[in-house]
């Protein structure tokens, strides 16, 4: 079997399904991008099935309530679409806009070493959590860190030659 390159090209998750809305096939969508639209930007889709990852194409979307819903492409009925819930949505990483020397997606950083300020290593970012208010840092080590995401206050610097972030973030805490 031959693998495509939709198969072999890194993904990147910008979002998950929700359930099933209304009867034409459309879906609730959570987003994981800033600001939340972004989501929306993307014409090609992944959701992941089996040990690849299918191609969905949105091809309307609206506002409902404080989220999205969106119709996809040959899907046309809530029973269509409900195999989609809670799985996740991913883009191909090529698709993602170039960013500048000093910029870096959050998933990028996993597998970082992370210092704190006082040259303390906490351990390995594993991932992250999304708290509501902000995403956590999943940092582990001798013990397990959830530290917030906010650049500048908690995490004042990363190094994408050395693999290393620097966080303000107390070893004993």
């Amino acid at each position: 079997m031959t693998m495509s390159k939709a198969d072999t090209e890194q993904k990147i998750i910008i979002g998950r399904f929700g359930s099933p809305f209304g009867v034409k096939g459309w879906i609730k969508v959570q987003s994981f991008t800033e600001p939340e639209e972004n989501l929306l930007t993307y014409a090609n889709w992944y959701s992941p099935e089996r040990d690849s990852w299918s191609l969905i194409k949105p091809d309307d979307h609206a506002r409902h309530g404080k989220g999205w819903v969106v119709h996809l492409v040959g899907y046309d009925s809530p029973e269509a679409v409900r195999f989609l819930t809670n799985t996740d949505i991913a883009v191909a990483r090529s698709d993602l806009p170039a960013l500048a020397e000093d910029e870096f997606y959050i998933n990028d950083i996993v597998g970082f070493g992370a210092i704190n300020v006082e040259g303390v290593l906490l351990g390995k970012v594993m991932g992250f959590v999304d708290s509501g208010a902000h995403e956590l840092l999943v940092i582990a080590g001798e013990k397990e860190y959830l530290i917030p995401l906010i650049k500048d206050r908690f995490l004042k610097s990363v190094d994408k030659t050395l693999q290393q972030i620097i966080v303000d973030w107390d070893a004993d805490f």
